[in-house]
């Protein structure tokens, strides 16, 4: 039975072992020195099933960015559009990103150890665009409610990247640590202690 005449559940299930099973042997071993044989041996599978699905090791990693990419997207629409005031709608989007990246904390390790560490040899992903979606995002609630007189006035610039690099702290500290010393409540007081400050008088 080839693949095309597998029922839809399996051919999405070797799909999904092949991801889980690349996203740990890269987080671990790195990119370049995951086989696709080592691949295909921890996901159960062969190696026209990788092929298959992804032509080669290099497009089952973009495949695993895209999809990344594609559901950090779609959760902006989600946050984005929750009513509440600007800053409410901060802590939203900002809970959720972090929410999110405990949700995938192997994926966001492996983001952090291919941007900040040696190279791996992984195909070019521009892992910026993450990071300055995030900032664009922040930066225009910051800018709204500026407008709208709800925050004081100031650079939106410099107060856009301080709420960002409250978020940003956050994570890297799930990251980086076996017993994180920051949680999801400890974010929301730090940012509610930001947003005292940034609040119109």
């Amino acid at each position: 039975m080839t693949q095309k005449t597998l029922p839809k559940h399996l051919q999405q299930d070797a799909r999904e072992r092949l991801l889980n099973a690349a996203l740990e042997l890269f987080t671990q071993r790195g990119y370049s020195a995951a086989s696709v044989r080592e691949i295909c041996a921890a996901a159960g599978v062969t190696k026209p099933v990788l092929y298959y699905y992804f032509g080669s090791k290099e497009g089952l990693y973009l495949n695993m960015m895209d999809g990344a990419y594609s559901l950090f997207e779609s959760r902006i629409t989600q946050w984005i559009s929750l009513p509440g005031s600007v800053r409410q709608r901060l802590i939203y989007f900002c809970e959720g990103m972090f929410d999110t990246s405990i949700e995938r904390l192997p994926i966001v390790r492996l983001m952090y150890s291919i941007y900040f560490g040696p190279p791996q040899g992984a195909p070019a992903f521009d892992l910026d665009k993450f990071f300055d979606r995030m900032l664009k995002i922040i930066c225009s609630l910051v800018e709204e409610g500026i407008r709208q007189g709800e925050l004081r006035q100031g650079n939106s610039n410099d107060m856009s990247w301080t709420v960002l690099s409250c978020l940003n702290t956050s994570i890297e500290e799930q990251l980086c640590h076996v017993e994180p010393r920051i949680n999801r409540s400890t974010l929301t007081m730090m940012l509610n202690i930001i947003f005292d400050g940034m609040t119109a008088r």
